[in-house]
């Protein structure tokens, strides 16, 4: 089946269940070979958790520049936000329990649209005086502050915020110009969300992606890292599947960048394809996403 009809077959599904979807691309090859839009204009729309990812790449990038590495101690470089007895714990978080999302909090904490989120003024403070009930490494438990502290962390080692330091290591060789990235009330990029993209930015990234780090003959981050930010960082016999700030997919050989909302960036190695959606749905687009047309392209 051409994937014309794949598409015009899943898009009718996404209409019978009430799902919103918004943008639809597809890359082959590096070539797009389908490019779907409910509005004429590609508008910036939030991209929610697929944000995440992209903070990845920025630590790979600073770990080659020697800014961060995976083991460091967090606590190390935040001393002045530290409670006054800090728990082994959390002493003992490292770079690799941000990115894999292992750091032992015992609740997800706030983000969104939770009431914490519209009145707590020092989100790194708060971070630091959580309960971190188990040791790091024990647990997964998805939370975005994770990503946000990972992101404050690189923006204390360079000085500068997230969106100056992306701005010529990744945005503009991928030909993301003036990106637009929702700041905490201290003025620190969110990270976790709120970076706003086109689906032809969404293509972009997942393309450089694919190609092991390479945009266009222009090496932005090193295979080496990805590979290990693309493949489960857990231990197998967990249930979730996890990299560096990647969800490994079912079938354990492709991966994706996931956004609320119905935002994926999905990576099939297997058929050299990048597969971008953004959507405006509370339902499972994933398992849509997957069953109605991922399988349907024979992965």
């Amino acid at each position: 089946m051409e994937i014309q009809q794949i598409f015009d077959t899943f898009l009718q599904t996404m209409k019978e269940k009430e799902i919103v979807l918004n943008y639809f691309q597809v890359r082959k090859k590096g070539k797009i070979i389908l490019d779907w839009g409910r509005m004429p204009q590609k508008t910036r729309l939030n991209t929610w958790s697929v944000s995440k990812s992209f903070i990845s790449v920025a630590a790979g990038i600073a770990i080659e520049e020697g800014l961060i590495s995976l083991e460091e101690k967090i606590c190390d470089s935040f001393t002045e936000y530290l409670p006054k007895n800090p728990s082994e714990n959390l002493l003992q978080l490292t770079v690799r329990n941000l990115l894999t999302m292992t750091t032992g909090l015992d609740s997800p904490l706030f983000f969104g649209d939770d009431l914490e989120r519209y009145t707590t003024q020092d989100w790194i403070r708060y971070f630091f005086h959580q309960n971190f009930t188990c040791k790091p490494g024990e647990k997964f438990l998805y939370c975005n502050f994770n990503t946000y502290i990972l992101s404050c962390l690189i923006e204390k080692k360079t000085g500068i915020d997230m969106m100056e330091y992306l701005k010529p290591r990744l945005f503009t060789p991928l030909k993301i110009l003036n990106p637009d990235w929702t700041r905490c009330p201290m003025g620190h990029i969110y990270a976790a969300n709120g970076l706003y993209l086109t689906i032809d930015e969404f293509g972009n990234f997942g393309q450089m992606i694919l190609d092991g780090g390479v945009f266009e003959g222009k090496r932005i981050v090193s295979k080496e890292y990805l590979n290990m930010a693309c493949s489960n960082q857990l231990p197998p016999d967990w249930k979730t599947k996890y990299g560096f700030q990647f969800w490994i997919n079912r079938d354990e050989k492709s991966f994706r960048a996931d956004g609320k909302f119905g935002q994926f960036i999905m990576i099939l190695p297997q058929k050299d394809m990048v597969v971008s959606v953004q959507s405006l749905d509370s339902k499972n687009v994933l398992k849509e996403l997957w069953e109605s047309f991922i399988l349907k392209l024979g992965v």
